[in-house]
């Protein structure tokens, strides 16, 4: 396993070169940010947080992360508009404003894809005002127990979640964060010490750092349902594995599993999902013998972290009705980028007019369903009993069809997200089978669908 390790270490660990580049650039950054402020005569100060200040980045990753520092009595209505302000001028006409909790910019430069986030300089991290204040705070505390041999081992941890695809905290990906990667070898002291215990993860997991709760049973009453619970050193009111998908979760535990027994690098570097051409799809389709729906439409302008929620509110609303019209949903995804789809996979694309609607067992009364269904225009036959013992009444089915059942739910928008609900209620195209190929035209779409049709978890491919 070590000369594994070496290897890949040797791979995605940053050369001087690369170090001295970006320490460059990110020094350009935090002097125009501070020139910024002191030209607009603002009260703030800029910070280098993430991976970037704390040496754990991947040769890879090109970002940065510039946080302004206000004071924490200022109101939120100024932080907004002086970090905007301050961001604007630092980002110029390149800026692209974005909003999460609050506004923030984004831009490039030299090569970096950078963050300019306003938040508040807070003492005590348990009195933040917002989620991004805790970030400082972040850095400090990793600064203080990471060493450059551990940096190392964090630079393995997240090239290992890259490779078995569960590396992001970004909502697109509920997966694990670079601060939660650090937190993890923090803990076990190791990369290869974190794989030999995450072996033995089962749902629930409590890691807490600093023993904020007496009892692991208090934190899982606290994260209820939540697959990974590592609480925040910084803060115990919150779960830094909060993110982290139960998929995802499974995947890491699993991927963690495999390479104890057989360590490679095909866990760090695996094989690229295949790319099929539109006459592989087509006879894939052909092959699979199901339904297919792929429901597009025009994304609505707001961030991914806001965006993906929504696609998959609107995936559940569409599999759930689906469902209760009797329709079996194999598997579906969302994506998206120029264009947003949700993909539905189904058993069959039409069930018979005809659906059994069973009653009651002989041991309790009966007299109301009769009487609902008896004279039912949508009565086929019954009432009687099969052979579980039980009284079926057999009744006309409402939506025989899948495309059907589709068109009446995308209309109650109310229940597809906010966003994703009117960008449908503008426009939005059903495709099914061998019409879905229609779509492959845009490269980004055919590397999507490809990789649904030929999913695998990385390291087998």
């Amino acid at each position: 396993m070590n000369e594994i390790l070496k290897l890949v270490l040797k791979e995605v660990k940053p050369t001087p070169a690369d170090r001295k580049r970006l320490e460059r650039v990110a020094a350009e950054l935090i002097g125009q940010t501070n020139a910024a402020c002191a030209k607009l005569n603002i009260d703030a100060k800029a910070m280098l947080v993430g991976s970037a200040a704390r040496d754990t980045w991947l040769r890879s990753e090109r970002d940065i992360d510039i946080f302004i520092l206000f004071p924490e009595e200022l109101p939120r209505e100024e932080l907004e508009r002086q970090g905007l302000a301050v961001a604007r001028e630092v980002a110029g006409a390149k800026g692209r404003e974005q909003f999460a909790e609050h506004p923030y910019v984004t831009t490039r430069f030299k090569g970096f894809d950078v963050d300019l986030v306003p938040c508040y300089d807070v003492a005590k991290p348990s009195e933040i005002k917002s989620a991004v204040d805790r970030s400082p705070h972040h850095q400090r505390y990793i600064t203080e127990y990471l060493t450059s041999e551990l940096a190392d081992e964090v630079l393995l941890t997240k090239q290992f979640m890259l490779g078995v695809g569960c590396y992001g905290s970004e909502l697109k990906v509920q997966g694990f964060s670079g601060y939660l990667c650090e937190l993890l070898v923090l803990h076990y002291g190791s990369f290869e010490k974190l794989v030999e215990g995450a072996s033995g993860w089962k749902p629930s997991t409590v890691i807490d750092p600093e023993r904020s709760y007496p009892d692991p049973s208090e934190a899982k009453r606290m994260f209820e349902k939540q697959p990974l619970i590592v609480i925040d050193p910084v803060d115990a009111s919150r779960n830094v594995g909060a993110a982290v998908s139960m998929q995802n979760f499974a995947t890491f535990v699993r991927a963690c599993q495999d390479f104890a027994r057989g360590p490679s690098e095909r866990f760090f570097f695996p094989k690229p999902a295949r790319r099929l051409s539109a006459r592989q799809i087509q006879a894939t389709l052909k092959h699979r013998g199901t339904a297919l729906f792929c429901v597009t439409f025009s994304p609505p302008d707001v961030v991914p972290d806001v965006l993906y929620p929504q696609l998959r509110k609107a995936e559940r609303t569409l599999v759930t009705r689906l469902a209760r019209a009797g329709f079996e949903v194999m598997r579906s995804d969302v994506w998206s980028n120029s264009r947003a789809l949700i993909l539905l996979e189904l058993a069959v694309a039409k069930l018979p007019r005809v659906r059994a609607h069973v009653g009651p067992p002989v041991s309790i009364e009966v007299k109301d369903f009769i009487q609902t269904h008896l004279k039912s225009k949508q009565k086929l036959a019954g009432p009687f009993t099969n052979a579980a013992g039980r009284l079926v009444f057999e009744l006309k089915r409402e939506q025989p069809n899948a495309g059907e059942v589709l068109e009446q739910a995308l209309k109650e928008r109310a229940t597809l997200g906010k966003h994703v609900g009117e960008a449908i209620a503008k426009e939005y195209q059903i495709y099914t089978g061998k019409d879905i190929v229609q779509l492959c035209g845009d490269e980004k779409v055919r590397a999507f669908i490809s990789e649904y049709l030929t999913r695998c978890l990385p390291w087998y491919r």
